[in-house]
């Protein structure tokens, strides 16, 4: 599934990179960015990431950590608004509307009646072979 940061989750991780570079005169990482956004760190690491593929953020890497500095950000203006990025609400729907369809279809080939003629003729195929082990002697035991 492809992961894109809405326009305006964009502008608020942007802001708040701008805000804590500014106060810290360093590079923030995502942690800071979650804590001043009350965010989860590992979402906005994830569209740190992103955003940083996207070329609106510079990502700052060593072996300990990652920062986020301000990269293009005339570029968050090509991005989707929220109205425009599918919720989970609507993704959930189209699931379930997917799933119906197909049982109905499932429903078409098999119907009710088949089913039930079907476990019957099973049903009488089995007391069948239980009469005919019934009915024969059992072997001797040596």
């Amino acid at each position: 599934m492809d992961v894109r940061p809405s326009y305006e989750d964009t502008h608020l991780i942007v802001a708040a990179v701008r805000v804590l570079s500014n106060n810290a005169a360093k590079p923030p990482t995502p942690e800071d960015v979650a804590e001043l956004l009350d965010k989860p760190p590992d979402f906005i690491r994830s569209m740190i990431i992103v955003l940083g593929t996207e070329g609106i953020l510079r990502v700052v890497e060593n072996p300990f950590e990652i920062r986020a500095e301000v990269g293009d950000y005339l570029k968050i203006e090509d991005l989707p608004r929220a109205s425009e990025v599918p919720t989970i609400k609507s993704e959930l729907d189209e699931f379930v509307k997917r799933k119906k369809e197909v049982e109905d279809e499932t429903g078409k080939s098999l119907s009710l009646d088949e089913i039930e003629k079907t476990n019957k003729e099973k049903m009488a195929r089995l007391e069948d072979e239980m009469k005919r082990m019934r009915g024969k002697p059992e072997p001797p035991i040596d």
